[in-house]
Order: C-alpha cells, then structure tokens, then sequence
C-alpha cells in the first residue's frame, strides 16, 4: 500500500450565488432580457472557515488472505478466519470450525451485515480440509468496491443450538488497480484514472455544501459516507450484476452501504444529450467540477434515506438533491426559456412531473423533472421563509405526513396556490392542468389461447 499524506487548506467565503452568473455555457439560447430579470438567486449557503484538512494516500493492495484472531465462542472454536477479495466477484471466506465434543454440526451460515443494519447469509461449505468450512459472498457481483461489512460465521448444531463467532470488519478491496483515497470530515472518496486534484475537489465541495445540508435535515449524517468514482466508460458496470450498467446511469446512492458511486462524464457529449443547447465545453475542469456536483446530489439522497425516510414524490427526491448539489446549474432559465418554446410545465400535484434521466424535453436536453422540482425548492426557500421552512418540511415529513401537507403546514399556504405562484414566476400558465382521477373499471375478461 503506497501512501502519501498531505493536508490541503482552502479559504472559502459566504457566497449568494445567481444561477445565471454561474452558467458558462457557449451554446446559450437567444435571451429576452425581459423575461430573465427577476430571477431569483440560488439560495446558496457556503460555510466560513479559514481552512480544513483532509488526508490523501494511493491504495495498491494484493488480493493475499487477510487473516483474523482465533475466537472460542460457546466451545466452538473458530481458527483461520480469513478472507480473499475477489474483487469484482465476491469475499471468499474461509474458516477452521471445530465443535465442542460429541456436537454435531447441521449447517453453517457466514452471515453479513452493512453499516444500516441489513444483512445478507451466504451457506457454507466444507472443504477437503478437516472442520474447515468456505462461503463466497457476492460471487454474483452487485458490490460496488471499497463497501465495509461486519461478518460472523452462525453454526446450527443439534436438534435446536445456535453459535455465533464474533462479527469482525471486512473491506470489499479491489485489488486490479491502484486508487486513490482521501477522506475529510465530511467524506470517504476513492477513484482511479484521475490525478490527485479529483479528490481535493471532492472534498472541497462537501466542505462548502456542509451547511446547507445541516439547514436543511437538521444536522449531519450520523455516520461517514463513502464515494466511490469511476473513469467514462464501462468500469463501473464490472462490478454490476452481469458485468453490465445503464450507459445513461451518472451516480447512485445506497442506504444499506452508505455509499455513492458515480462515473464521471467523458469530454465526448453523450448521445441523448448532443442536442441539448445548455450543453457546456468539457475540459478536466469541467469533469471535476460535475463529479463534485453529482456526488453532492447522491449524498444528498443518503440525507433523505436518514431524515425522512426517504418518501416523497420523484420531483421532490430528485429536485431536493438537484437543490443540494454544489452547482444547481441555470434551472431557472431553462424552465423559462422552455415557457417562451410554448412548453407548458407539468403540474408537482400528485404523483408530479415526468421527464427523468432518459427523456430529452423541446430543448434536447434531459433531467426537467429533476430540474421543475429543484426550480419550486429554491423559489419555496427564496420566497417562504428560507432554509428555516425547508428544515420544518423535512421535520414533518419524518412523521409520516405526505409532501403536499407537509408543505402547506410549513408555509401555510395552500400547496396548489403555492404552485400558482411559482408557476408565475417561471412564465408559464398559473392554473396547472390537473389529470382527473378516471373512474375504477374492472379488467375486461381474459380468454385463454386455444378457446
């Protein structure tokens, strides 16, 4: 393992940020000054500080077996206790499992346990060795590098006894590749085939977001999120089930591993999105600059999975985190420029917008749903009562209680009027179009083929 310690330290002043100010793109579409004026800043909170630290080391491991203390639990006697990462398929576990005199052993389980709680069992088998017993854990794949486990073997024994070794702590190396780790207060990242500058980014950005999120759900997470990057391309999908990942997919969250992994974009403009006309130049910069965002949007997730549960329309799930990010982008000027197209946008009642990853609107571009509902959040913080009432939604939603009412008991404000009023303020009708609830009508009558 080569490891190089440095301690980075960067002054960051409070900025209010207009969105507009922050757009850069050369592509932008024909403005009417007219209807740009008013729009509101992105309620952008940076965190004062004079400096922060981090450390960063390079991370070369070989997949050896990493071998545990001897246990002796209940009289059973577990010995040898190690494990091989067999990176991108599966732990292969191995142990020496002798019973107590005159046990007989029925099965035995390797039981594993993420850091949320939820776990998963693995039936062992036993080897040509004598008492020795092996299981592989995500042998499938479906785990992405670098997730931490807690793991136990549980023998069943006779007509009804359990045994239990003590759980010890496994990292799901990769041990194909050098990576590279840094880790702040705020954050664990790993990536690859990017310089050491990546990292710095990234925990720069979750350094200047920190405050935001604190307003937002109250305080930090409770524990230490992990962020793995991948390059462009189809590293990412090696450790996917079937080797394989949506060309689309940029990042995703998990609540179990308490982990983000993302890829970052290519300089080449993907496919779906090479008509898009907010499309900006893509340089390293650029590159970085978008993986510190999507990372911040995915944490953001991890936010919502800890505070409310996660429950909540994908306008308000998708336009929160989009709020969140480091860079919000020109959401607002999109959804303008869109109204001026004749694009009228959908209504956040009920189930809310369309319009996600994979679906270009009139402009070419993807994400408006995700966008409609950052655009509402950041006019609700500008307009309502700020990060005070966004917090409060959060609170309400942690009971139970639906987006629309918990929006309404925050602000009190009707969410419909509320609606109206930013629809206004965007430039398109106020009065959304609603979808009327159509009638239940039983299925019609299936014939089977033949008759």
């Amino acid at each position: 393992m080569k490891r190089f310690y440095a301690f980075g330290i960067a002054t960051v002043t409070l900025l209010l940020v207009v969105v507009s100010a922050v757009f850069a793109a050369t592509t932008m579409p024909p403005q009417d000054g007219a209807a740009q004026e008013g729009a509101l800043p992105t309620a952008t909170y940076l965190p004062v500080g004079d400096d922060f630290t981090y450390t960063v080391e390079q991370v070369s491991m070989a997949d050896a077996p990493i071998l545990f203390d001897d246990q002796e639990v209940d009289g059973f006697s577990f010995t040898d206790f190690s494990y091989v990462t067999r990176y991108p398929a599966g732990l292969d576990f191995t142990a020496t499992i002798t019973p107590p005199e005159d046990v007989e052993i029925v099965s035995i389980n390797l039981i594993y346990r993420f850091p949320a709680g939820t776990q998963g069992r693995v039936q062992a088998e036993p080897t040509a060795n004598e008492n020795e017993w092996n299981a592989v854990a995500f042998d499938t794949r479906g785990l992405p590098p670098w997730m931490t486990m807690d793991v136990f073997w549980r023998v069943a024994y006779g007509e009804t006894g359990v045994a239990e070794s003590d759980p010890v702590t496994v990292q799901y190396i990769d041990p194909t590749r050098e990576w590279w780790r840094v880790e702040s207060e705020d954050v664990i990242v790993y990536w690859f085939d990017f310089p050491q500058e990546m990292g710095e980014v990234l925990v720069t950005a979750f350094y200047n977001v920190r405050e935001r999120y604190i307003r937002t759900f109250g305080d930090v997470l409770p524990f230490k999120p992990t962020v793995v990057i991948f390059p462009p391309g189809d590293a990412m999908g090696e450790w996917r089930p079937g080797g394989q990942i949506n060309p689309r997919t940029t990042g995703m969250a998990s609540s179990d591993t308490y982990s983000a992994t993302l890829r970052v974009r290519g300089l080449e403009i993907e496919e779906i999105r090479q008509d898009c006309i907010w499309n900006e130049e893509r340089d390293l910069e650029w590159q970085m600059r978008y993986t510190a965002s999507v990372a911040t949007h995915e944490v953001a997730h991890l936010y919502q999975y800890a505070f409310f549960g996660g429950r909540g329309p994908t306008w308000w799930i998708e336009g929160q985190a989009t709020f969140l990010e480091l860079e919000m982008g020109p959401v607002d000027q999109r959804l303008r420029y869109l109204a001026e197209l004749g694009e009228d946008m959908p209504t956040l009642q009920g189930s809310g917008p369309s319009g996600m990853v994979g679906t270009p609107a009139i402009d070419g571009c993807t994400h408006l749903g995700y966008e409609i509902g950052a655009s509402f959040i950041n006019w609700l913080v500008n307009t309502q009562g700020g990060y005070e009432t966004l917090g409060e939604i959060v609170q309400i939603l942690s009971t139970g209680i639906g987006i629309d009412e918990a929006i309404e008991m925050a602000t009190g404000v009707p969410f419909l009027e509320l609606e109206r009023q930013w629809r206004t303020y965007i430039g398109v009708a106020a009065e959304p179009y609603i979808r009327p609830t159509e009638p239940f009508r039983f299925p019609p009558t299936v014939t089977p083929f033949g008759q």
